[in-house]
């Protein structure tokens, strides 16, 4: 069926959109939340209409796994786990209210608590303070997997409708899933928020793949890839948070370091300038999406210049849960209990 973007490419209108920099409120949920609402505040004073945060940002990323044998590990873990999000809660209905008066559409990445298990999550949230989308990281990376789960099947539905345009959101290694990105980019995404944890330039130590040269590498082939603009949203560690999560010697970080947010165009090219690796601070850059029509006049690797005859994905964005209910009664009172989120971004309406 055709497809009007609306807006579409070839929108002219100018506005704001808001990267974050910033140092968590490591492991404490209340803290974490004032200061995502803080910078809600401040970025939707300085005209942002669009705000994306980092991975975890709540209550921070734990990098101590990665760092530690799981003996060391296990008391921060413990509080960790303490510490994260739920969707249904009273904080996370105080970020939606706070969205709300900012008018601002927020892309936030969390620690997501559901029962007693955890997931890399990201929520969008509209500026009618409504969630419009909940994904979960679909693979945790390497010692990841050791504190958090597989993300559920909803979650490759990861753009959603807004006034201003298609938005989307990536969390750290997703923006290396190739079968995933392709269905990304299938869903029309004219903006992005990758959201990250702090990294450090390449030291000569460890991969180079864990390094923020990387990681600002892969959200900017993102935004080539997918002609859209990239919100890269990251984290930054002082020598406090680095101590309280056992990480001060950790040779894959600098500390104070972590930072290196930055706002990209769809032609790959950098619309600000960085911050200092350990600065706090939000970037802005004031976009409009007709430059999306002038990117993709080169390609549009979804539309005119794909190959479904040659090469396609199959997909499967259907929740499976552990019990499944034979009566129907049976199964909408226990969808009800669950109270998943309604995912617009699964819709078709462009």
């Amino acid at each position: 069926m055709p497809i009007t973007l609306n807006p579409s490419n070839s929108d002219t209108r100018v506005f704001k959109v808001a990267a974050v920099q910033a140092e968590p409120v490591w492991l404490d949920l209340k803290g974490s939340v004032e200061k995502t609402i803080a910078i809600i505040r401040a970025a939707s004073a300085a005209g942002a209409k669009i705000i994306g945060f980092p991975e975890v940002f709540i209550p921070g990323y734990p990098w101590t796994i990665w760092a530690n044998n799981f003996t060391t590990c296990q008391p921060i873990l413990k509080e960790y786990q303490a510490n994260a999000l739920a969707v249904h809660s009273p904080e996370m209905e105080s970020i939606c209210l706070a969205a709300k008066f900012a008018s601002a559409t927020v892309v936030l990445g969390f620690a997501e608590r559901d029962g007693s298990s955890l997931y890399i999550s990201q929520v969008t949230i509209t500026a009618d303070g409504k969630i419009a989308n909940h994904r979960q990281k679909i693979k945790p990376t390497g010692y990841e997997k050791v504190v958090f789960g597989d993300g559920k099947a909803q979650t490759i539905h990861n753009v959603v409708q807004t006034e201003l345009g298609r938005i989307g959101s990536l969390s750290c290694w997703e923006h290396l899933q190739p079968f995933l990105k392709c269905h990304f980019y299938a869903q029309h995404p004219q903006i992005f928020v990758g959201g990250w944890p702090p990294a450090s330039p390449h030291k000569g130590e460890g991969p180079y793949s864990i390094s923020s040269e990387a990681w600002r590498t892969m959200s900017q082939v993102v935004a080539i890839e997918g002609g859209c603009y990239g919100i890269i949203s990251t984290q930054v560690m002082s020598q406090a948070g680095a101590e309280k999560l056992k990480v001060a010697n950790f040779q894959w970080l600098s500390v104070p370091g972590g930072g290196f947010a930055c706002i990209y165009g769809p032609d790959g090219r950098p619309l600000t300038e960085s911050l200092e690796p350990s600065a706090e601070g939000i970037l802005y850059a004031d976009i409009s999406l007709d430059k999306i029509g002038e990117a993709k006049m080169m390609a549009e690797m979804t539309g005119n210049d794909s190959r479904p005859d040659l090469f396609r994905i199959v997909v499967n964005g259907r929740n499976k849960d552990i019990i499944e209910y034979e009566n129907y009664a049976e199964s909408k009172a226990a969808a009800a209990r669950s109270r998943e989120v309604d995912n617009v971004a699964s819709g078709k309406t462009f």
